[in-house]
């Protein structure tokens, strides 16, 4: 358990396994392993829109920006809650609506993620066309069930596939910079 002096940090990332769920059409996730002596290697088949992930512009539209062109995120962030949303990313346990979506992109948000395996309400897809058009990364499969609603500092960091229209993301939550700063290994939610 965590004292309450301890600072934590709260990993927001979908577990990745062989059976997981994906998107209609996309590739099965698959790890294998193999054994060479001492040593274990691992290899790994799946669309990169498989579990937490993010999407690059490039992903709606064949001009956009592809994912090693977006930056990793440390980033103020509104998790499940509302509030001024310029500058920061905003995390919902809800898929958009496209009014929702075009109030985000005008208030000038920089990173929207959803708890969702689409930010799209239905098989419109307007969002993801209102959203990524703007320039603006998407995450979709995070889990924020246990996340309290409030401000936090987001810290996701897609793999740096070369013009990729999306990447496996690893996302992370801080109450504040501290608990960033002072983070010692045990201290998250192993």
């Amino acid at each position: 358990m965590v004292g309450a002096s301890m600072r934590k940090l709260i990993d927001v990332t979908m577990p990745l396994y062989n059976g997981i769920s994906v998107w209609p059409g996309d590739t099965p996730f698959e790890r294998t392993t193999t054994q060479n002596g001492d040593f274990s290697s691992s290899k790994v088949t799946m669309s990169l829109h498989t579990g937490t992930h993010m999407d690059a512009p490039r992903h709606r539209f064949k001009d956009g920006k592809t994912i090693d062109e977006i930056f990793p995120f440390i980033v103020s962030a509104l998790v499940k809650t509302s509030g001024d949303p310029a500058g920061k990313a905003v995390l919902l346990d809800k898929p958009l609506t496209s009014h929702e979506a075009e109030e985000l992109v005008e208030s000038g948000v920089v990173l929207i993620g959803t708890s969702s395996n689409s930010i799209d309400h239905g098989e419109l897809m307007d969002a993801h066309a209102i959203i990524l058009g703007a320039g603006i990364p998407i995450i979709e499969n995070l889990v924020l069930a246990a996340v309290a609603p409030g401000e936090y500092i987001v810290m996701a960091f897609p793999l740096k596939f070369t013009g990729a229209d999306g990447s496996p993301v690893r996302v992370v939550l801080a109450e504040k910079a501290e608990d960033i700063f002072s983070f010692k290994r045990g201290s998250n939610n192993d």
